[in-house]
């Protein structure tokens, strides 16, 4: 049977380069693979117009109504190929909305997605600071900041992310209202291991999904030394989702830290976590502004993922008790997830949860073993109530 999975985003999130890498370490065929914009390149040159990634916006902005005519037609192609083919599973990417200047320019339409009839929706997401190291790197855009890395806000950039979420979230209900049964939409973070992905693409009937759940505010460094290994062996078993894999947190956290120690601070100078590279000082009231946003973000987010999972799997590695852990163990019980605790201390948690983290099929227990709570997920994984 075939199945349609649109893969979109805000843009430079580096969805398609993502996309190269994970698919092409795959070892299954069954898939074909289209990006949208070779398609609009393609139909354009045939209505006479040369559309290219320079000029693209421009062109989309200050002749929409053309513009929207070769993008339903690039999807009209795109529907007949997929048509055609006899692969099973049909990657379908393309950008979701963006705004830029006074204008915008939208990757697809309700009509587009009816005719594509997606099945699953995944919004690919890298982290601001990421993105905007992008923009300083890619010649093009850079030119369109005037070449000045102090005209790139992050708070531009979680708007484009607020923008293409919003955009899919709409359509998608729209598209559901039509009778068009979309399984679910996926805030995914860039940085899941390619293979994560495939599992997700090929192999989620073997390895459900699963939201790893751990305490992140002031233990960031540990996330790397403890976590890591934990996810890595949960991962043999389960598709598993990590909410490490967007690693905005890490702005929010060395934000509050430098005006914590400084109220009067006026320039914040960010360090990358994952490479330690530091980036330039950047505006308090560009990082307030945008951290605001963020964190709301970073709440949805989280909870996207535990939504779409099967299991929760808290990997409880510090005593204190984390508001974000028992909010995500909560938000699993409503969701009818199965919850796995790992809690090795002797200290008893709260009574909260105790309660949630015994809300697994048959022991109805909390581990102080890693590998023994990963082989009751396995043994178990057939009784979870959620569909």
């Amino acid at each position: 049977m075939k199945e349609v999975i649109l893969v979109t985003g805000p843009p430079l999130n580096g969805r398609d380069e993502y996309l190269m890498e994970a698919l092409g370490m795959a070892q299954e065929k069954d898939y074909a693979y289209y990006h949208v914009f070779d398609y609009i390149r393609e139909v354009g040159k045939e209505e006479g117009v040369k559309i290219t990634r320079k000029n693209v916006l421009d062109f989309a902005i200050n002749h929409q109504n053309l513009m929207n005519d070769i993008r339903d037609k690039a999807f009209e192609r795109i529907r007949e190929e997929i048509d055609e083919s006899d692969k099973g599973k049909h990657v379908v990417s393309t950008p979701s909305l963006f705004r830029w200047g006074s204008g915008s320019v939208i990757g697809f339409t309700l009509s587009n997605l009816k005719l594509l009839k997606p099945s699953r929706v995944i919004i690919i997401l890298d982290d601001v600071l990421s993105v905007r190291r992008r923009i300083i790197n890619d010649p093009e855009w850079f030119e369109r900041f005037g070449k000045l890395p102090k005209n790139i806000k992050l708070t531009t950039l979680v708007m484009w992310r607020e923008d293409a979420i919003n955009h899919v979230k709409t359509l998608v209900h729209e598209l559901k209202k039509e009778g068009v049964e979309v399984r679910y939409v996926l805030h995914f973070g860039i940085r899941h291991p390619p293979g994560v992905f495939l599992d997700l693409l090929f192999r989620e009937h073997e390895k459900p999904l699963v939201y790893l759940s751990y305490p992140m505010t002031g233990h960031e460094e540990e996330y790397y030394h403890r976590v890591r290994d934990f996810y890595t062996k949960l991962s043999e078993h389960f598709t598993v989702l990590d909410p490490g894999a967007l690693d905005d947190w890490w702005v929010v956290a060395e934000y509050d830290a430098q005006v914590n120690r400084d109220p009067s601070i006026k320039r914040i100078k960010i360090k990358h976590l994952l490479d330690g590279e530091e980036v330039e000082e950047l505006d308090r009231d560009d990082i307030e502004q945008a951290t605001e946003i963020l964190r709301r973000q970073l709440v949805e987010r989280d909870f996207n993922l535990v939504d779409v999972s099967k299991a929760i799997a808290v990997y409880h590695y510090a005593e204190g008790v984390s508001a974000g852990v028992i909010s995500e163990m909560a938000e699993a019980y409503r969701t009818l997830a199965a919850i796995y605790l790992y809690y090795p201390f002797k200290r008893r948690p709260s009574p909260f949860m105790e309660f949630y983290g015994m809300q697994n099929p048959s022991r109805r227990t909390m581990f102080k073993d890693e590998e023994e709570m990963i082989n009751a997920m396995v043994e178990e994984k057939d009784y979870w109530a959620k569909v």
